[in-house]
């Protein structure tokens, strides 16, 4: 709802002799909330938990809470995300390369929701990086994801190997095409599996689209 300067003048008028306060907090009541949804920081949150947890791009939550490095927030902390953003982190099919599959199976993965894939299959086999790229994360980093391998890979792409048992490697090591990088594994999990998802400049990528 969009008010023009008459509209506020009209207020002015009927309010008579009320207050300048009582006009205003009349005329503020009048205008739409925004439509931002806030999120109160749990202990053991980053930035990332809470990107990957509503599917956002880790920026979009910096840019809209002022947030300066090292991006440090804390528990009881009120972040504000952009719900208009949310709707746009999606990566459509037609920007999909052909990636290396992360597990060596004739068994297709089932999608979880519409951005991750889940493998189940057995214990302690290989898991591979999809493309080239540096790792960024190895370990149980962000809650709720196990042991996690994370690698950022050329133009904007990043992958996500969540809940492995072993990891090869570490943060900072640069990864070929189809390398070992950890095994399947539980960790915060009832039973072994991976879960991958793929992200394009920090958003998700939907499952549908991805092609191995």
């Amino acid at each position: 709802m969009k008010f023009s300067v008459l509209y506020l003048i009209a207020i002015l008028l009927i309010g008579g002799c009320s207050s300048l306060e009582s006009v205003t907090s009349n005329f503020l009541s009048k205008i739409p909330q925004s439509s931002k949804e806030s999120y109160d920081v749990k202990s053991g949150d980053s930035i990332w938990s809470i990107a990957l947890q509503y599917n956002l791009d880790p920026e979009t939550i910096i840019e809209h809470n002022n947030l300066f490095k090292p991006f440090t927030i804390f528990p009881g902390q009120k972040l504000y995300l952009d719900n208009s953003s949310i709707s746009k982190a999606v990566i459509s099919s037609e920007q999909i390369l052909v990636w290396h599959s992360p597990i060596n199976t004739n068994k297709k993965p089932v999608s979880q929701g519409s951005y991750w894939l889940m493998y189940e299959t057995d214990k302690g086999k290989p898991i591979s990086s999809i493309q080239e790229g540096r790792v960024v994360i190895a370990g149980p980093d962000i809650p709720g994801y196990g042991n996690l391998v994370m690698i950022s890979h050329p133009n904007g792409f990043l992958s996500l190997y969540a809940h492995c048992k072993d990891i090869f490697v570490k943060k900072g090591d640069v990864i070929s095409r189809g390398e070992i990088i950890a095994n399947v594994g539980s960790s915060e999990v009832s039973s072994p599996m991976l879960r991958f998802q793929l992200r394009k400049n920090g958003s998700p990528v939907k499952t549908s689209g991805i092609k191995f």
